[in-house]
C-alpha cells in the first residue's frame, strides 16, 4: 500500500537530515580538534596532526554507528518512539562508509608521519610500532575486526548467512579497542578525557541496558507461560 505523499516527504527529510548529521558531525569533531591543537603544532608535524583529527572524528563516527545499532535492536525502541526505522538504517549505513573512509585516512596521514615513526609497517601490523605500541597495536587490531566487520555486511538480511550476525557483534569489541587506542595513544588525552569517558559511557550504558531488558523480557515470557507446564511425576 502507498505511503500519502506528506508522509513519504516527511519521511524523506527526516531521512536526509540523518544522513547529513551523519556526516557533518564526525567531521566537525575532527575540525574542533584540528583548530584546538593546530597551533601548538608546527608546520613540518602536518600529518601527526592531520592524523589526530581524523583519529578523532572517525572514533565520533564509530561511537555514533555503535550506539546507533545497539538502540536498533534494542527492546526499548518500541516503547521510546525515536526516528524513523528506515531513516536509522539509512543513517548506519552512512555512518559505517564515514567511518571506513575517516580510518583509511587517520592511517595513512600516520603511516607518513615522522613525527611519531609509525610507519607503514607499525600501521598495519600490531606490535611493530614504535610509538606507544600497545596503543597503536589496538588500532590495528580495530582496523582489521572492522574489516571483518564491512564484508560480513553485505550477508545482512540474506537466508541462510545468519553467521554474519555473530561477526557483526564484533563491533562492540571493535569500540572498545578503539576506545583504549584513542586513550593511550593520544596525546592530548588530559583534554579530551571527559569526552571519552562521556562516549565510552554512553555505549556501555546502550549494551547493558539492552541486555537486562532482553532478560526481563525472556523472564516475563516464562513467567506467562509458567502456568502451562506441566509438572514431571503428574
Amino acid at each position: 500500500m502507498t505511503r500519502p505523499i506528506g508522509e513519504r516527504v516527511a519521511a524523506g527529510a527526516h531521512a536526509t537530515a540523518i544522513s547529513i548529521l551523519a556526516i557533518v558531525l564526525p567531521l566537525c569533531a575532527g575540525a574542533s580538534v584540528a583548530l584546538a591543537i593546530g597551533a601548538t603544532i608546527h608546520s613540518k608535524n602536518f600529518p601527526w596532526f592531520s592524523a589526530r583529527a581524523l583519529g578523532i572524528a572517525a572514533y565520533v563516527a564509530l561511537a555514533a554507528l555503535v550506539s546507533l545499532g545497539l538502540w536498533m535492536r534494542h527492546p526499548w525502541r518500541f516503547k521510546m518512539r525515536f526516528g524513523h526505522a528506515e531513516s536509522m538504517l539509512r543513517a548506519h549505513a552512512i555512518l559505517a562508509m564515514s567511518t571506513v573512509a575517516l580510518v583509511i585516512a587517520h592511517l595513512t596521514f600516520l603511516a607518513t608521519d615522522h613525527y611519531a615513526h609509525v610507519g607503514w609497517l607499525g600501521a598495519l601490523i600490531p606490535g611493530m610500532s614504535h610509538y606507544r605500541t600497545l596503543g597503536v597495536g589496538l588500532g590495528v587490531a580495530a582496523l582489521y575486526l572492522m574489516a571483518a566487520i564491512s564484508v560480513t555486511a553485505r550477508f545482512a538480511g540474506r537466508r541462510g548467512t545468519g553467521h554474519w550476525l555473530t561477526v557483526h557483534r564484533l563491533a562492540l569489541v571493535t569500540f572498545a579497542a578503539t576506545w583504549f587506542h584513542g586513550v593511550l595513544a593520544g596525546i592530548d588525552v588530559a583534554v579530551l578525557r571527559p569526552f571519552y569517558v562521556t562516549t565510552g559511557s554512553l555505549v556501555a550504558l546502550l549494551c547493558f541496558t539492552r541486555l537486562f531488558a532482553r532478560r526481563e523480557e525472556i523472564v516475563g515470557t516464562l513467567d506467562t507461560d509458567s502456568d502451562l507446564v506441566v509438572p514431571v511425576g503428574s
